[in-house]
């Protein structure tokens, strides 16, 4: 009840609060959302030099899950902050090595995310979220010129979330406890010659493990495992987490448009960790294969450290564009039980062109080379109602799947590299703003794939999987009423098919009402749902933080839906949101991977709020 009241008082507050600034806003709010600017590090290293004015749409108002934000195109433990994995195959966005940990990256704040503001006046932008089971968020950005060659900001990010399967009390037995910090800076010279923007970001990412319901029936019953608070889990001693830290550099000089130079530093610092206080307890024992190394505690521990820098220069001769650069890149790899340090050297080249003859027509390609072999290869042209594009790629194996000594597991392995070739293509037909409908096909042929086999050890198969998805993108508005649907079909054949455990089907809608009520008000009302079909979903290990394959457990198709409610007064957005308003109409619940349940019926409240002075 308290609780609720202070919801409902925060409400009420926006609201006057809102309604106020709204009257004053003409006579004293000389700043505000178009006022307020920003760039990114791609737009100024491919010479986009244009800002644009911040968000202020209801659209992701009411999401604040990673997994909703991203169009359910990833899926977690079936609570936010958990491991995260992406539904369909994805390839690194590097072609040399990296360390094999990646659960927890859409948690991270990297240097391509900063955005880089010209603000005519200081900006604030706060947000909270109050869960229901004890979740919560809340974010603060801030961002002010210095003057008007100079801008410096920061953000901070807290997330809590309780258990929502087998907690020890009815508060407080967190899943989740991440917080992060970030600040950014960048400036240009008076004669805009030169510009320097720099970046440095803290992300520690801790998450109490459950390892999943325990059931130790013979046959799987379902509808007997949606008991949240009273299942019993695996693993009650446990904790796994990241700790990353990140510096990043990029200074350029424009000497003339034909010819400017850049030079950019990156270093990462991560350390992955799983720890259990006790692993011979009779809660947790069961739940490991071995125990190889002590039987009193576990602490692995994974670090990967790297230094990289990249020199080019670029220029502009005519519509086209170009950017030719090298890079260099020093990196270290080291586990708590390895004897080896696993130092590694990388030299790439690599270069961009662009051609834009009008606005809607655009050509990009670019290319790049490491010295041992692994390449990656892009080319994509965008024209009014088709846009194409096309990939090759060659990666490293990941240390981790090469090298691993820990308390649980051990494997020594000599991979090669993985092959990925990719066709897209998307067309785009509207109808004024009544109907807009975009048919797209993904063609992804994966060869050398490395994996995680069912006894959760990596493995590399030989052969290649051809991986289709036709799917289609829709839009449909009726005055204030408006639909978007989006459907991917998944077809796998080859001989590696069944090392891709996708959805045959996937679909989101959402159908809402968005109305603006004199320009002051602006609220919307939707439902929202998503499908997935019945597949084996991958697994999870939290001891090595991977999933991996699985042939025991089947999770059921289920569609759950949302309820939410929208409203922005002047410069406040407030969201109430009902998650699974169909559970116990449908079923009990739905499982994002097995014996992990998914998001349980609750109520989300959630207000954001800028400011300009």
């Amino acid at each position: 009840m308290k609780k609720f009241s202070l919801i409902i008082s925060i409400f009420c507050c926006g609201f006057t609060t809102g309604f106020a600034q709204v009257t004053d806003d003409s006579t004293k709010n000389v700043y505000g959302a178009k006022t307020t600017l920003f760039t990114t590090e791609e737009n100024i290293k491919n010479n986009i030099d244009s800002y644009q004015t911040i968000d202020t749409s209801l659209n992701n108002t009411h999401n604040w899950n990673p997994v909703n934000i991203s169009d359910y195109y990833y899926q977690n433990l079936g609570t936010i902050g958990t491991a995260m994995r992406p539904v369909f195959y994805e390839a690194p966005n590097v072609i040399g090595k990296r360390s094999g940990f990646g659960v927890y990256d859409p948690y991270v704040k990297t240097p391509d995310k900063f955005k880089y503001f010209d603000t005519k006046s200081p900006f604030t932008q706060m947000r909270s979220v109050f869960g229901g089971n004890y979740r919560a968020f809340i974010g603060i950005d801030f961002s002010r010129n210095v003057n008007e060659n100079w801008n410096v900001g920061f953000s901070f990010r807290r997330w809590t979330v309780d258990k929502q399967i087998g907690p020890l009390q009815s508060r407080g037995d967190l899943n989740v406890l991440s917080h992060s910090y970030d600040l950014q800076t960048d400036y240009r010279s008076p004669d805009r010659k030169y510009h320097v923007m720099f970046n440095f970001a803290r992300t520690f990412h801790k998450v109490n493990e459950t390892g999943g319901i325990k059931d130790s029936s013979e046959v799987i019953d379902y509808e007997e495992l949606f008991d949240y608070d009273d299942e019993d889990i695996n693993l009650r001693n446990a904790q796994g987490g990241e700790l990353r830290q990140q510096y990043h550099l990029y200074q350029q000089f424009k000497w003339k448009k034909i010819l400017q130079f850049y030079h950019v530093f990156d270093r990462t610092n991560r350390m992955n960790t799983f720890v259990n206080s006790n692993p011979s307890a009779e809660t947790d024992v069961n739940f490991f294969d071995d125990i190889l190394l002590r039987t009193d505690s576990t602490v692995d521990l994974s670090r990967f450290v790297y230094y990289q820098n990249e020199i080019g220069f670029k220029g502009e001769i005519g519509e086209a564009f170009y950017r030719f650069y090298a890079k260099r890149k020093d990196i270290r790899y080291t586990g708590k039980y390895l004897s080896t340090v696993n130092p590694v050297v990388e030299n790439y080249a690599g270069g961009y062109f662009r051609f834009a003859p009008k606005e809607n027509w655009q050509l990009k390609a670019n290319a790049e080379y490491e010295v041992s072999g692994n390449y990656r290869l892009d080319a994509s042209l965008k024209i009014p109602f088709l846009t194409v594009s096309a990939s090759s790629m060659q990666f490293a194996s990941p240390f981790f799947y090469e090298q691993h000594l820990g308390n649980h597991d051990f494997w020594q392995n000599d991979f090669g590299s993985e092959q990925v070739q990719q066709l897209s293509g998307k067309l785009d037909v509207k109808w004024k703003d009544y109907f807009r409908i975009q048919p797209k096909l993904d063609l992804k042929i994966v060869s050398n794939h490395m994996y995680f086999d069912t006894l959760a050890m990596p493995q590399q198969a030989s052969g290649t999987a051809p991986l289709l998805h036709p799917g289609i993108e829709a839009k449909a508005k009726y005055r204030s009423f408006n639909l978007e649907g989006n459907y991917i079909y998944t077809l796998k054949e080859g001989a590696n098919a069944d090392l891709f455990r996708i959805p045959e089907h996937f679909l989101t809608l959402d159908f809402y009402y968005h109305k603006v009520f004199e320009g002051k008000l602006e609220t919307r009302i939707g439902l929202e749902g998503h499908y997935k079909s019945t597949y084996f979903a991958d697994d999870y290990d939290p001891v090595t933080q991977q999933f991996h394959l699985q042939n025991y457990f089947e999770v059921p198709g289920y569609m759950f839906v949302d309820l939410y409610a929208t409203a922005k007064i002047n410069t406040a957005q407030i969201f109430i949101k009902f998650r699974h308003l169909n559970q116990d109409i449908t079923a009990g619940g739905y499982f994002t991977a097995p014996y992990y349940s998914g998001q349980q019926r609750i109520l989300d409240f959630g207000v954001t709020w800028s400011f300009f002075d």
